[in-house]
């Protein structure tokens, strides 16, 4: 009788420690799905207030500062058009981008300063060749800058 306790207690604490259940389902898969389904898409960035280009040892980092549609905004980046190759004009172009708040959270519209948001995006010396300048784009403007080193 008592070898058989033993047996039920030891496959019960193997079963346990397996993470099996005899009552689950794939719960984790499905949790896994629904992450990666809530998570929300990037969206402009209100307006861009300013671009700084800085020199690097393997090409330029470019900065873009601007406004955030509203509070709790996080992530900006700087996403490439055209996969990363100049306009005809000889552009390279840029749209600004940050991720949106949970929409769970009561945010206020806070203030211009409040809103502030800033990407870095560096770019190397050989995808600048034949480059005149480069474009970055929000909801509601533009910035350019032209390059004048060569």
């Amino acid at each position: 009788m008592r070898s058989i306790f033993v047996t039920s207690l030891a496959f019960l604490a193997v079963f346990a420690l397996s993470g099996c259940s005899w009552f689950s389902s794939d719960d984790h898969a499905t949790e896994a799905a629904s992450t990666e389904l809530a998570t929300p898409a990037l969206v402009p960035v209100q307006a861009v207030r300013s671009i700084e280009v800085g020199r690097t040892r393997d090409g330029i980092v470019v900065s873009a500062f601007g406004t955030a549609p509203g509070l709790g905004f996080g992530a900006p980046q700087l996403i490439a058009r055209r996969d990363g190759k100049p306009n005809r004009d000889g552009f390279l172009e840029f749209d600004f981008v940050a991720q949106p708040p949970d929409p769970g959270f009561d945010l206020p519209a806070g203030t211009l300063e409040a809103r502030a948001i800033r990407a870095d995006l560096p770019i190397r010396g050989k995808s600048l060749n034949n480059v005149r300048g480069l474009r970055v784009f929000a909801a509601n403007n533009g910035v350019q800058f032209i390059f004048t080193f060569g």
